[in-house]
């Protein structure tokens, strides 16, 4: 019931106890008229809107900070009664009252329209239940019906955007040296060689053939990429909450550029916690999105096998050791991000030292350029 609804109910009752104690029949014909004016607004207002709803976020995952798209699609599915203007209201929403505001909807009408949810921690974000709140033509009664159940959302961490290290000699010549060369699809154009019976014609090199004077055929190779090791350091001494989130982030970024390079990235944490990720990072990232600090001697890490083929992409809080994975083994082949608090670490090729209060995304652009000798973005 509305404020209007409790003062017309106040005002039937006054008015009918006035009328019965001053004997006035004129009074108790307008009590009467008030209590059937709330009678009858919460009988209205007590009948479910004639509306068929469907509610749908336009995404199942969704990085932090991003605002979550709800999808939203009303029915009238009465054939002769038409639907009054209501609210729309959801209880997980952040902000006060309703999310969207519906018109008059006539028999058989359709709308569709959206609202944002805010997406301010990972993890899982709750969503609904979705309300629609109706109210009678008088405004003395309201009434919630319920048009969707609640729901979940997995909300990823907030992806630093990381630019890929461009190929050192080194790496390159490891890759070509564990290229394995195949004989059916081509990937990567390897070199030329002479023609041999059984040759795909379309192979043919001819502006080559033309040139030394015999036919060349492409010739090519499937390179193997090196797959990347992405170490987080989870203990709980290691770093504060929030300059965890921050390390998570850059945790974040590097799986997305690592796997754009070598197409698999495999996350190893400091409690013992291994998840493979082939093609597109999204298993990684579902991962990060629900990783939490543990405390030291929570499980424990262990290189995994065929770790001396891998690259190491280590986020670390503090310093640069940790005897369990034996990080000086991948020397050469890692780059270690530490987040310090107190006293920076000693300075290294590969290390990449991150203050309380430094951009990660800054200081790996200032990286780029003196590793790699690129310039800055």
């Amino acid at each position: 019931m509305t404020r209007a609804g409790v003062l017309a109910l106040l005002s039937a009752l006054v008015l009918g106890a006035a009328a019965l104690l001053f004997g006035l029949p004129e009074l108790f014909l307008v009590a009467a008229v008030c209590g059937g004016l709330i009678v009858l607004a919460g009988v209205t207002v007590s009948l479910r809107p004639p509306l068929r709803a469907a509610c749908d976020p336009g995404r199942r995952r969704v990085p932090c900070g991003t605002p979550l798209q709800i999808q939203i699609r009303l029915r009238n599915v009465a054939r002769r009664r038409a639907a009054a203007a209501a609210d729309i209201f959801d209880d997980s929403s952040d902000r006060p009252g309703p999310v969207l505001r519906l018109g008059r909807m006539p028999s058989g009408a359709i709308v569709e329209d959206h609202y944002h949810l805010a997406t301010h921690r990972r993890g899982w974000r709750e969503t609904g239940p979705v309300w629609l709140e109706a109210e009678d033509a008088f405004g003395l009664a309201r009434r919630r019906h319920r048009l969707a159940p609640p729901g979940r959302v997995l909300v990823w961490p907030e992806i630093a955007d990381l630019a890929a290290l461009p190929d050192t000699v080194e790496q390159a010549t490891e890759r070509r040296r564990n290229a394995r060369l195949v004989a059916g699809t081509a990937t990567d154009f390897h070199s030329l060689r002479r023609f041999e019976p059984g040759d795909d014609p379309h192979r043919i090199h001819w502006p080559s053939s033309t040139r030394y004077q015999e036919l060349l055929v492409r010739r090519f190779e499937t390179v193997q990429q090196p797959e990347t090791l992405l170490f987080l350091d989870t203990g709980q001494n290691a770093a504060t909450p929030e300059t965890f989130e921050r390390m998570v982030s850059a945790a974040a970024g590097l799986a997305v550029m690592a796997s754009a390079e070598s197409g698999s990235v495999r996350l190893l944490t400091s409690s013992g916690a291994e998840v493979r990720a082939t093609g597109p990072p999204t298993g990684v990232l579902d991962a990060l999105a629900l990783v939490a600090q543990a405390p030291a001697g929570r499980g424990a890490a262990r290189l995994p096998v065929g770790a001396a083929r891998m690259i190491l992409l280590a986020v670390v809080g503090g310093g640069v050791d940790h005897p369990d994975l034996a990080l000086d083994r991948l020397d050469g082949r890692r780059i270690i991000l530490s987040f310090w608090q107190d006293e920076p670490p000693e300075e290294h090729r590969d290390v990449l030292a991150v203050g309380p209060h430094e951009s990660v995304v800054e200081r790996w652009d200032a990286f780029r350029m003196v590793r790699d000798g690129t310039p800055a973005r």
